[in-house]
């Protein structure tokens, strides 16, 4: 029977609209579903990027987020909170969830990184997909290394520090599983051994390259490759896109909505008035008075047309904008500001696909001498246009749709749909989203 002639469901989709990776990668799955298989989808969430579904004519509930620089100032302490507050955040995370899943009763959810989805999807005895990246599971295939900075580092020193390091992992995510112990039991759920149980759904969609994240031999079925979930809105290119001369070195600078926007002026300072032509995106976080001529600013613009005429992104290495670069063939130097983006950025440095720079680097020489060594270097941009062509192939929005389409339908977590590929060719294409 074709995928269209199914009856519709309706989907809760469940994110962070704090942040616009988390928000955008699953905006575009539910554009998929809804435009692919006519499901209907209502989106949970909350924070400064809800207006991307809403925008769309998405229906959207808010429902209890974690304050976002609360979110932030955690990541960069790497140290565990307080239990008293976390299991707060679990609990109202959870009656949240319970309160959007009354009033819509949809015939499942997906989450992408909701953690509380796994006991109160569970609690509902509702259908649960999840969506996140491999490197947050314990199916992870690499070893997750000590982070810049990381306060054992200080106690210890480097050598045991990172002897120690995947001890002190086992050791968080046994803790911040206990967060949910009291309001598991409530339902009459099991507790969680560890946090990775709340990443995963009935069926652990992983928006990644198997080669950019793999997982280990013997991950079940359950855990299924997409691709990247990448976002193009439909953005005006700025008025000096068409002044760009072609043939001539180009930088792009992006920080996404969690990168350090002192690296704007620090691309002004060292490329200004030089042979490149540096782009610039700030995403309204910064001001740059008076650039000089060969400086290119734009609150906003079309991340793809500028890394298609780009040499070189400079960014923070967030997952969004590591494989938007990826999928235009473009070579990424990373300068991380948070732990999974060095994660992402050290796994960029292992495919050759680009360079991990230290966050603590800031001098002239530490930002031009990497551009000037991916510029020099061929390598990188082949290693760039092979992964890009696997990207496409991989059609990470319509084949992530495509399994939880058939997943609410067969309600089988250990069967795949048989004939991906060809359902794929079937399924109408998705255009660009709206701004």
């Amino acid at each position: 029977m074709p995928p269209r002639s199914r009856p519709k469901k309706t989907i809760a989709m469940f994110c962070d609209g704090g942040f616009l990776a988390h928000m955008t990668r699953a905006f575009e799955v539910g554009r998929a579903l809804r435009h692919c298989f006519g499901h209907r989808v209502i989106f949970c969430c909350d924070g400064a990027y809800t207006h991307i579904p809403r925008d769309a004519g998405f229906e959207v509930v808010p429902v209890f987020t974690v304050n976002r620089d609360t979110t932030m100032e955690v990541a960069h302490k790497l140290v565990p909170p307080g239990m008293g507050w976390w299991k707060q955040i679990c609990s109202q995370s959870v009656a949240s969830d319970l309160e959007a899943i009354d009033a819509i009763r949809p015939d499942g959810v997906v989450g992408d990184l909701r953690w509380s989805l796994s006991t109160s999807a569970r609690a509902r005895q509702i259908p649960y997909i999840s969506i996140t990246n491999a490197c947050w599971t314990d199916k992870f295939a690499q070893a997750i290394e000590l982070p810049e900075g990381h306060f054992t580092e200080r106690l210890m020193g480097k050598r045991l520090a990172r002897a120690a390091f995947p001890k002190y992992i086992q050791v968080m995510q046994e803790y911040g599983g206990r967060g949910y112990t009291e309001v598991r039991k409530q339902f009459g759920l099991p507790p969680l051994k560890t946090l990775w149980e709340a990443i995963e759904g009935d069926i652990t969609l992983l928006a990644d390259l198997p080669e950019f994240m793999p997982v280990v031999r013997g991950a079940p079925p359950s855990f299924r490759y997409t691709g990247p979930l990448l976002w193009e809105a439909n953005i005006e290119l700025p008025p000096w896109f068409s002044r760009l001369e072609p043939g001539r070195p180009t930088i792009y600078f992006t920080m996404g909505s969690t990168g350090d926007t002192k690296f704007f002026q620090e691309a002004v300072r060292v490329f200004g008035n030089t042979e490149f032509q540096v782009l610039i995106t700030t995403g309204g976080l910064a001001e740059i008075p008076n650039p000089p001529p060969n400086v290119f600013i734009a609150k906003y613009a079309p991340g793809e047309a500028l890394m298609a005429v780009s040499d070189v992104v400079v960014s923070h290495g967030g997952n969004g904008t590591v494989y938007q670069a990826l999928s235009c063939g473009v070579p990424i130097i990373g300068f991380p500001t948070i732990f999974d983006q060095e994660v992402n950025m050290r796994r960029v440095a292992a495919l050759r696909a680009g360079i991990y720079m230290s966050n603590v680097q800031y001098g002239s020489g530490s930002l031009e001498t990497p551009v000037r060594t991916v510029l020099g270097d061929p390598q990188y941009r082949e290693r760039c246009r092979q992964l890009a062509a696997r990207i496409s192939r991989m059609d990470g929005r319509r084949r992530a749709a495509l399994h939880i389409h058939d997943f609410l339908e067969h309600k089988d977590p250990m069967e795949h749909p048989l004939t991906t590929t060809e359902i794929l060719q079937q399924l109408p294409p998705l255009a660009s989203a709206v701004a």
